[in-house]
C-alpha cells in the first residue's frame, strides 16, 4: 500500500483522486491520506473524498511512509512545491492511469502524472514532474525535462526535444524533430513547426479566415 499526499485541492487534484481510485479496483491500492491547500473552500466545490489536511500536513506522518503528488497545473507554484518537498526529504510519487499505453523502451521518471488514455511511444524519456492529461500522445525519441504541464489532446511527434517547466495548452502539437527551450507557453491549437529558446509565449497574432467553399 502506497501512501500519497495530493498537494492542492481544486479541480485536477479530483481529477487525479478520481483516477486513483479507478485504478485502485484493479488492486493497484494507492491511499490517498489527504489534500494540502490554502483553499478549504475548493475542497467542498469539488466534493473531495479524501479529507482536507490544511495548508501543512501533520507531521506526525514519517517521510518514508508518504509520497507527494502535485494536483495542481500552475508552472511557479509546482516549481517551489517541488523545492520545498524535496528540501524536507519526501518522495514523489509516480502516477500513471491503467488506460494509458507506455512503451516498453520509454523511460518515465519521478513525480510524473499520466492521466487516461496516454500513448508514449519507443525511447521516449519523460523527465521528473511532468503531468500529462488526458489523450497526450508522446511520439517515439522524444526527450521531455522537468516540470512540463501538458493539458489534454497534446500531441508531440518524433523526436521532440523539450526542456523545462512549459505549459502546453489544450490541442497543441509539434512537427518531429522540435526543440523547445524552457519557461514557454504555447498556446491551444499551436502547431509548434520551429525551434522555441526559452521563456517565449507561442500564439498567433491574427486569427486567420477559415473558408468553406461550396461543391458546384
Amino acid at each position: 500500500m502506497r501512501n500519497v499526499v495530493i498537494i492542492g485541492s481544486g479541480a485536477h487534484a479530483a481529477e487525479i483522486e478520481s483516477y486513483i481510485l479507478d485504478n485502485n479496483r484493479l488492486n493497484c491500492e494507492i491511499n490517498i491520506i489527504g489534500f494540502v491547500s490554502e483553499n478549504n473552500e475548493l475542497h467542498q466545490k469539488y466534493s473531495l473524498i479524501s479529507p482536507f489536511l490544511g495548508s501543512e500536513f501533520n507531521s506526525k506522518f514519517k517521510h518514508r511512509d508518504i509520497e507527494i503528488i502535485l494536483g495542481f497545473s500552475n508552472i511557479k507554484g509546482r516549481t517551489l512545491a517541488i523545492e520545498k518537498y524535496k528540501r524536507e526529504g519526501y518522495k514523489f510519487a509516480t502516477f500513471i492511469h491503467h488506460t494509458s499505453y507506455i512503451f516498453h523502451s520509454a523511460k518515465i521518471g519521478e513525480g510524473c502524472i499520466i492521466c487516461p488514455y496516454c500513448q508514449i511511444g519507443p525511447n521516449v524519456i519523460v523527465g521528473n514532474f511532468n503531468t500529462l492529461n488526458n489523450k497526450v500522445n508522446v511520439g517515439h525519441d522524444t526527450i521531455l525535462g522537468e516540470n512540463n504541464v501538458i493539458s489534454p489532446n497534446v500531441g508531440f511527434s518524433g523526436n521532440t526535444k523539450i526542456e523545462n517547466n512549459n505549459f502546453f495548452s489544450i490541442n497543441s502539437a509539434t512537427i518531429p524533430n522540435v526543440k523547445i527551450g524552457s519557461n514557454n507557453v504555447i498556446a491551444p491549437n499551436m502547431v509548434v513547426e520551429k525551434n522555441i529558446d526559452s521563456d517565449s509565449t507561442y500564439f498567433h497574432r491574427y486569427k486567420e479566415t477559415v473558408l468553406t467553399i461550396p461543391k458546384l
